[in-house]
């Protein structure tokens, strides 16, 4: 199989990722009266995932895109390692809560693509990764009102 089915392929899969993304953002519900629901974001990044997508997709059987023939081995295996981290925190999601789990997930994947640490960069990467969830609560819980999933201790 070549690079450019190989891209084609994973266009297709993405635009399918998207569809189902905005299938269940649709049952989610896009409002609650006047403030956004839980299928409100999801929807819009579902909606991004399909345009961005087929756009790849278009370049690419229009011959515009000339993706590099090599494939990185190491690099394929941080993108697996990627995918399984943001799988388990999907799963996870349920007993820990939207803002647990992403606190759980930065660090994640800085360690899966960068696994040595040094002071600085595992300073940054933690306070990060506890600013970024208390941020996103605030902004979307709080001020916007969008309803979070939350886990088993409420957050």
């Amino acid at each position: 199989m070549t690079t450019r089915a190989i891209d084609r392929l994973f266009a297709c899969c993405l635009i399918l990722l998207g569809a189902y993304i905005i299938w269940n953002a649709i049952a989610y519900g896009y409002m609650r009266g006047t403030t956004p629901g839980p299928g409100f974001f999801p929807l819009w990044i579902g909606l991004g995932i399909v345009a961005l997508s087929t756009v790849n997709l278009v370049r690419s059987l229009a011959g515009r895109d000339r993706p590099d023939a090599s494939f990185d081995l190491p690099g394929l295996y941080k993108t697996l390692a990627i995918i399984a981290a943001v799988i388990i925190y999907i799963a996870l999601t349920p007993l820990l809560g939207m803002v647990a789990g992403s606190a759980w997930l930065i660090p994640a994947i800085a360690f899966i693509i960068r696994p040595r640490w040094d002071g600085r960069f595992a300073v940054t990467i933690l306070v990060i990764a506890a600013a970024f969830p208390v941020l996103c609560h605030y902004l979307f819980g709080v001020y916007l009102q969008v309803p979070l999933a939350t886990g088993v201790l409420g957050f």
